[in-house]
């Protein structure tokens, strides 16, 4: 049950309460209307909310009395709970309760890949996160509607929930002599780090360095011929970021 829903249900039990009223004090109908609303709290609002709810009533007469004055002490905490359930309704309408976010059956959830080209790698790469209920976001797969290529990239890795890196061997460091990616995925990394933050997951290939500004990334290596290391570190960081739930079996 979410707070919308739980709301709209604690609003009915406090319209209920002058039909209440007009019973006598040891009727079954306001034990149960009790437990409702404690079951209602209980679901979707905070421990404090049911404190609240809980101790609203008066406190317990002692010593024998009238039937008269066992009504009032009904009616009492009647009001003590209509007081408490008011409270309750107007902290969430103020505070504003956050509705989930519509989403669509079925539509699964979308990494951005930034690559040096086709490859083996990317397509056992595109596989896997098949396999998952990823969508695989490649660029060149994409309509491009008149935007331009650094457009089309921007826009692509808007559309996905994360980015995955995959380093493939690309230029060579006239410096080191090194193969290094190739140039249009060093930009897309910084894409990458403006939209995901900390939601990327870097994967190199043997062979391969980064430049000294991202070199200290957390990455995994892989090579052609085996890419299990790089697609068990791909499982973790997906659970991690929220976009695959574990299954209990």
């Amino acid at each position: 049950m979410d707070k919308i829903k739980a709301i709209e249900l604690l609003k009915q039990a406090l319209n209920e309460i002058p039909v209440l009223r007009e019973l006598q004090r040891d009727n079954q109908k306001f034990e149960l209307w009790q437990d409702r609303i404690r079951n209602i709290i209980k679901a979707a609002l905070d421990s404090d909310d049911l404190k609240r709810f809980s101790f609203a009533r008066p406190i317990p007469m002692k010593g024998l009395h009238p039937n008269g004055i066992y009504q009032q002490y009904y009616l009492d905490k009647l009001t003590g709970y209509e007081t408490a359930l008011k409270s309750i309704i107007d902290k969430y309408e103020m505070l504003g309760i956050e509705e989930k976010p519509v989403t669509v059956t079925g539509l699964p959830p979308k990494a951005f890949i930034a690559h040096g080209g086709d490859s083996p790698a990317l397509r056992n790469l595109k596989s896997f996160l098949e396999a998952l209920g990823v969508q695989p976001l490649i660029v060149e797969e994409q309509p491009s509607e008149g935007r331009s290529i650094s457009e089309n990239v921007d826009w692509c890795a808007r559309q996905a929930d994360c980015a995955i890196i995959l380093a493939t061997k690309g230029d060579i460091d006239g410096k080191t002599g090194s193969f290094i990616p190739r140039g249009n995925v060093l930009m897309e990394i910084g894409k990458s780090q403006e939209i995901f933050k900390e939601k990327i997951i870097y994967l190199l290939q043997a062979g391969v360095k980064f430049p000294t500004n991202i070199s200290e990334k957390v990455r995994e290596r892989f090579t052609t011929q085996n890419m299990d290391k790089a697609f068990i570190k791909i499982a973790k960081e997906l659970r991690k970021f929220g976009i695959l739930k574990a299954v209990k079996p």
